[in-house]
């Protein structure tokens, strides 16, 4: 949405845009460098929320940021089943619920006040989209949502003990937002099939996430291909959903050939991060780098990892990780983890940017490693035409269209 709002102005769209203010919110990490990207003429408004997760964090004696893990709670065992219920029972669609009233009094001052052509929400928190309907009700105008995620099938919903009034209060919320809504779009072919299943919607359309060539040439850096040891880096939340032992034993086998290292740039979980230590791959944990830094870093190392996470029953295959976008642009090689048939293998087939295999795929991570080895010191044959169609400008002249379609049909 950061990029939406940057790019949109160039394609005659100026946004306001409303968020909470950051005292009165949790967030596992945040990265005040990205502000200077909104466009100076983007109103941003921020209100008041209630926020479960600073007297989560409070009963257990942590700063409210060290209480919140990406999509959930985390904390000590019996803190966190029982958070665990009331967040997938009680605070219902999602825990930033507690920010709805105070933005919906907010927008539909702002829809009566001043003069609007279309209405965005876009989520998770797909609580945002509540506000959004309060915004639609009270003016009418276009409304679009954007669904970044899913909402009934979103990956870490089994961890919620979601009970069946949960469940149909989740499926009733969804079908009533996307069914109200004039359009809906979402970030991948496979997330929009199953939405399609579940809902009926005057109009869909998928457009993925991307990556901003300015963030690129302003971060280049230039590799020398001399590195003594070979690297494997992620960049992300990485936890035990994520971790492959197939993939530590591949990279035991390749140490043979050449030292190994794995970097982990961002939170990482303790006990994924010992799994590589115990069998002798060397890993550096480099925390939280700012965005600036975390692309410049994914342009040195020798192959890129991007494990999407691994959950009973769900077949993953319209997961893509919006990192993946600019792990292409890095132009390095991508080594993925999780369903060989879906959205991610079809994007890496399609840029030529890498090859996704099964979590239990030890051989053939092993030969992609080799092969990544044998040709280190060469650019990566990237398809320049087909990462083209990633790029965020690009991406929003495609959002600026629907909006022009919508607004033109409104009046």
């Amino acid at each position: 949405m950061l990029k939406f709002a940057r790019y949109l102005p160039s394609y005659g769209w100026l946004p306001t845009v409303l968020t909470v203010k950051p005292e009165f919110a949790a967030f596992p990490s945040t990265d005040e460098s990205l502000l200077q990207e909104i466009p100076s003429e983007v109103k941003v408004i921020r209100t008041r929320a209630w926020d479960p997760f600073s007297l989560y964090g409070r009963f257990q004696g942590k700063k409210k940021a060290d209480a919140v893990e990406v999509g959930h709670v985390g904390g000590k065992l019996g803190f966190k089943r029982v958070a665990r219920w009331l967040r997938g029972n009680v605070f219902l669609p999602d825990a930033r619920i507690g920010w709805v009233p105070f933005a919906s009094r907010a927008v539909r001052k702002l829809v009566q006040e001043q003069k609007f052509d279309a209405i965005m929400s876009t989520g998770p928190p797909h609580s945002s989209h509540l506000v959004g309907m309060a915004a639609y009700k009270a003016s009418k105008l276009p409304w679009v949502v954007d669904m970044r995620d899913p909402w009934v099938e979103i990956y870490y919903s089994d961890q919620m003990y979601e009970g069946k009034a949960a469940r149909k209060i989740q499926a009733t919320l969804e079908r009533r937002v996307l069914g109200t809504a004039n359009a809906v779009i979402s970030v991948s072919r496979h997330l929009g099939i199953g939405l399609k299943r579940r809902v009926e919607m005057q109009q869909y359309e998928t457009i993925p996430n991307g990556f901003d060539p300015a963030d690129i040439s302003r971060n280049q850096t230039t590799r020398t291909g001399k590195e003594s040891a070979f690297t494997v880096a992620y960049v992300g939340t990485y936890t035990l959903r994520r971790h492959s032992n197939a993939l530590v034993s591949a990279l035991q086998q390749l140490q043979a050939t050449i030292p190994v290292q794995v970097h982990l740039v961002g939170k990482v979980d303790s006990e994924a991060l010992e799994t590589y230590r115990v069998n002798g791959i060397p890993v550096k944990a480099l925390g939280y780098l700012p965005h600036n830094e975390a692309v410049a870093y994914m342009q040195e190392v020798d192959v890129l990892l991007l494990p999407l996470p691994r959950v009973r029953g769900h077949s993953g295959a319209g997961d893509v990780s919006g990192k993946v976008f600019e792990y292409m642009s890095a132009r390095r090689p991508i080594l993925a983890l999780g369903p060989t048939e879906g959205d991610l293998a079809d994007i890496l087939n399609q840029v030529h940017a890498g090859k996704i295999f099964d979590y239990e795929d030890q051989e053939g991570m092993l030969g992609f490693l080799k092969n990544c080895l044998e040709s280190r010191e060469n650019a990566w044959p990237i398809n320049d035409e087909a990462l083209a169609e990633y790029e965020r400008p690009r991406l929003t002249g495609r959002l600026a269209h629907l909006l022009n379609q919508l607004s033109k049909s409104d009046s």
